[in-house]
């Protein structure tokens, strides 16, 4: 991705977080923000909403840290697993699942015993991940569900953690939803600006002449029975007269 690309993809998730954590705590955060633009407290309303805003703009940042850090960590797995990945990153998913009922009830729930009130965290990532795991996949036209669901529960689940601590609801509200629409906006366009950036070094190439072709060429391969494809690139002329 280029350096253009890579900050427009950073700066709409940025807003992203910024608008939806403001949104939440509008409605959810009246005593910390909403009051006091009922009361006409100006000053209070904008110095509570500037504190918001830097609030959503650090979830927004954690989001693309743990996004590019699933990249790391899905090539890797991919690399030493292989075939067996996908199994992996299931039984992760479910142990990550319970975990987020778990971590909650742990800090607030043993003393009256009642885990069912924790169970819409994990509930609602699920939800949401399934929703988006699908979409990617007719998105991709490939089978990336199981991927795609391990970003957005697993990662979203780690990015969680020390939010879960927090007794004040308010706060727990405004870093689940702005984290779900934050890394359900990577997930979903990364493929577009990788497809601008390599656009746009395409056209750069052919400017300066530089351009190699792709070819796909056909190898039968005799031991197996099967033919594989092998890209190699073919230089593309010049239209540019030699002086």
């Amino acid at each position: 991705m280029t350096l253009k690309n890579l900050g427009k993809f950073y700066g709409i998730t940025l807003l992203i977080g910024l608008v939806c954590t403001v949104l939440v705590s509008l409605v959810f955060g009246y005593d910390k923000l909403t009051v006091y633009l009922v009361k006409g407290e100006m000053g209070e309303f904008l110095a509570a909403l500037v504190w918001f805003m830097g609030y959503g703009l650090l979830i927004a940042s954690i989001s693309q840290l743990a996004f590019f850090a699933y990249l790391f960590i899905h090539q890797m797995g991919q690399g030493i697993f292989k075939n067996g990945w996908n199994a992996i990153q299931v039984v992760i998913i479910l142990f990550a699942i319970i975990d987020l009922v778990y971590f909650r009830y742990l800090r607030f729930g043993k003393q009256d015993g009642d885990i069912l009130k924790f169970i819409w965290i994990p509930l609602l990532i699920v939800i949401f991940g399934v929703a988006v795991a699908i979409y990617k996949n007719k998105l991709t036209g490939k089978n990336v569900f199981i991927p795609a669901m391990f970003f957005m529960v697993v990662m979203t689940t780690v990015e969680l953690i020390p939010f879960l601590k927090v007794k004040d609801m308010m706060w727990l509200y405004c870093t689940i939803f702005s984290l779900l629409l934050c890394n359900a906006f990577q997930l979903l366009s990364l493929p577009k600006y990788n497809r601008l950036s390599y656009e746009e070094r395409k056209a750069r190439k052919i400017a300066r002449g530089t351009w190699e072709e792709p070819v796909i060429e056909t190898v039968q391969n005799t031991k197996q029975s099967k033919s594989t494809q092998v890209v190699s690139h073919k230089k593309k002329k010049s239209n540019r007269k030699k002086r």
